[in-house]
């Protein structure tokens, strides 16, 4: 049995402490790639002390800049935001939306000298439709025509876990669709998807945190699966931002420095990719 990992740090571009971790962390460390939020400025924000090194500014253009410096060679990939709350009847310019962020990250990697993006996923998962207006024919239909992976697992065996909303009949003859509409297009997935779901609360503490992770790889199925983690350092920033979530952040990033989780990968002879 082959068991391939794609393992991601996820929401990058969208706290300059984060996205430094993430760059040495893809150079150091068994992290193999990473969602970039095409959201930000080039501009400094308000409330950036002066002084504050240029890199500290807002943006795909920085996480893409630190992904060069450390030489990594990653592809970003687009982590698809939609704005928060959605209106009545969802958004019909959503192609639009996912076209217009994917080629902000496609120009930033080009000016930094970095491959092209090689998938797209999707923050809080809003294209999925799980909680509204589903838009996976929309995102299907840009990742064939730009030849993009897609974060929609085959199997919804372990994100699924403990979930009645994945579990309800309409929502998985809906997945098996799209699973199918991907296909026939020649759209990447994954085998499977996994992360910790739930905030601080729900994770308990790190020992807890680590353990549901070593329990994810020995879960892994034949294929090539994707962990995706929100890894970070403990700042004043990230504090404000992550209320309720920012130890769990914490934590992750602690993970991927962990010799116990990167033993684990390897006892169990999982092979660590950049793409599935």
């Amino acid at each position: 049995m082959t068991r391939s990992l794609v393992l991601t740090a996820d929401d990058a571009g969208t706290d300059p402490d984060a996205d430094r971790e993430i760059a040495a962390l893809l150079a150091g460390s068994p992290l193999t790639a990473v969602g970039v939020i095409a959201t930000g400025t080039t501009e400094e924000p308000p409330g950036v002390p002066d002084g504050q090194p240029r890199d500290a500014v807002v943006g795909v253009d920085r996480i893409t800049r630190l992904l060069a410096r450390a030489g990594t060679g990653v592809a970003p990939g687009v982590h698809v935001t939609l704005p928060e709350p959605e209106p009545d009847g969802g958004f019909d310019d959503v192609t639009d939306r996912i076209t217009t962020q994917a080629d902000t990250v496609a120009r930033a990697a080009a000016a930094a000298g970095l491959p092209a993006p090689d998938r797209l996923d999707s923050h809080r998962g809003t294209l999925y439709g799980l909680l509204g207006r589903s838009y996976l024919p929309e995102a299907i239909g840009v990742c064939a025509r730009r030849g993009l992976a897609f974060r929609l697992p085959r199997g919804l065996e372990l994100y699924g876990d403990g979930d009645p909303l994945l579990a309800r009949d309409d929502v998985r003859a809906r997945h098996a669709g799209a699973v199918a509409a991907a296909d026939a297009a020649g759209v990447r997935l994954p085998r499977v998807i996994a992360t910790h779901r739930g905030g601080d609360a729900e994770a308990g503490d790190y020992p807890a945190l680590r353990d549901h992770y070593l329990r994810l790889l020995g879960r892994l199925p034949e294929g090539t699966s994707e962990i995706f983690l929100h890894p970070a350092p403990d700042t004043p920033r990230l504090r404000a931002a992550a209320a309720g979530w920012w130890r769990k952040r914490t934590w992750e990033l602690r993970l991927l420095g962990d010799p116990v989780f990167t033993r684990e990968i390897e006892r169990q002879g999982i092979d660590l990719v950049g793409r599935w």
